[in-house]
């Protein structure tokens, strides 16, 4: 089957002789599915399984094409619109590649190519903030790591990486002196900025703050596990960490990594 077959499947499955679940969904209801996709696509690139990578391409595709049949049958645009729309959106932003190129002509190196990239989306945006067009339904992640690059394109932004790290040592003296205080809303607003400011260092160490920490997750969780597992071949359950003093668990944790 090819991609046009893929359409016709959705259509028939959005038809009155097709499926009731399918029939049912609104665009809204969707939204779960196409983040849990795009995450699972993440973890397959991440595994490096061609075969799961392919699997996975397949079910964003397939909620992409969904979305589109409903907004079809709405009256608003069909999947043709969709594929022009990004030919011609990345057409527009590779003038190095399809227009005139370059004033000097030049082939362009990677960061030049990402600044006219900005700056074509700057052009498009108009008037308003440059902090326009994020979306709020993003990854909080990736929204400060987005508000941080577009600050820094207009050039609000620190000038080396010791001055993102002084910024961060700031915020947890500062996070520090809320904690101390007792105020609770004060110090998830000071862990907020402290959060912020190492998404921005990641920024200027060129590291992708949502798969640092994706990355974290997966070693913490494959650590941890195997701390369960040291326990459990004592024949001490796990529920005993909690009378454990700092030490031990310590003990555990290098145990733990070691074995890696």
């Amino acid at each position: 089957m090819n991609f046009y077959g893929l359409v016709d499947l959705m259509a028939r499955l959005r038809s009155p002789e097709g499926c009731a679940w399918d029939r049912a969904q609104k665009i809204e209801d969707l939204r779960p599915y196409i983040m849990e996709e795009a995450m699972e696509l993440v973890s397959a690139i991440d595994s490096g399984d061609e075969k799961k990578i392919r699997e996975e391409l397949g079910d964003l595709l397939f909620e992409i094409i969904f979305v589109t049949k409903i907004e079809e049958e709405k009256g608003y645009f069909k999947i043709d619109d969709v594929i022009s729309a990004i030919a011609e959106k990345m057409i527009e932003r590779h003038p190095h590649v399809f227009g005139d190129g370059f004033a000097d002509g030049k082939a362009p190196t990677k960061e030049e190519v990402n600044k006219r990239w900005e700056e074509i989306k700057a052009e498009k945006r108009g008037g308003g903030s440059v902090l326009d067009g994020v979306s709020e339904e993003l990854p909080a992640l990736l929204i400060a790591e987005k508000y941080g690059r577009r600050a820094s394109d207009v050039g609000f932004d620190w000038e080396d990486v010791p001055g993102v790290i002084e910024k961060i040592e700031e915020e947890i003296a500062e996070l520090k002196g809320a904690k101390a205080e007792g105020s609770q809303p004060e110090v998830e607003e000071e862990m907020g900025d402290l959060l912020f400011s190492v998404v921005n260092l990641c920024r200027f160490l060129g590291v992708n703050a949502e798969l640092a920490l994706r990355g974290a997750n997966k070693k913490f969780s494959k650590r941890f596990r195997e701390v369960e597992s040291i326990l459990n071949t004592r024949g001490v359950p796990v529920s005993a960490m909690k009378d454990m003093s700092i030490d031990q668990l310590e003990e555990l944790w290098r145990e733990a990594k070691d074995k890696e």
